[in-house]
C-alpha cells in the first residue's frame, strides 16, 4: 500500500514521491500508535476458551518471557482489555504486566 493511502488513513499529509519525505512519513506512522501486550498472568486455566476468543495467544515461556496468555492492543483499547480481565477472567481488580511494543517489537520475529 503506497506510504500516502497509509498516512491519509492516520490523519497525515505530506508531499509525496520525495524519498526523504516518503522515509520520515514512514517513521510517522510506525510511531503513529502505541501496541501494549497484555499478559493475564496467572489466569484460571478453565478459561483459556474465553481468552481464546478474545484473540489470546500462548507463550511457553521461551526466551525470557512469561509463561502466560497475552495479546497485543492498540493504546486506545488498553483500557477495555483491563476491564475485560478484571470482570471476565479474574473476577476482581487486577493489574496485569503491560509491556510497550514498538515498531521494532512488532516487526521483529522475537517478538
Amino acid at each position: 500500500m503506497p506510504t500516502i493511502c497509509l498516512l491519509n488513513g492516520a490523519g497525515f499529509f505530506h508531499q509525496t514521491h520525495r524519498a526523504v519525505d516518503d522515509c520520515h512519513a514512514l517513521l510517522e506512522i510506525l510511531a503513529y500508535e502505541k501496541t501494549m501486550r497484555v499478559w493475564a498472568e496467572h489466569s484460571p486455566f478453565d478459561l483459556k476458551d474465553a481468552l481464546k476468543r478474545r484473540g489470546y495467544r500462548w507463550s511457553a515461556g521461551n526466551d525470557g518471557r512469561p509463561r502466560s496468555w497475552y495479546v497485543d492492543v492498540d493504546e486506545h483499547k488498553l483500557d477495555d482489555e483491563i476491564a475485560f480481565l478484571k470482570t471476565e477472567i479474574f473476577l476482581q481488580d487486577a493489574e496485569p504486566r503491560l509491556q510497550t511494543l514498538t515498531a521494532f517489537d512488532r516487526f521483529s520475529v522475537r517478538a
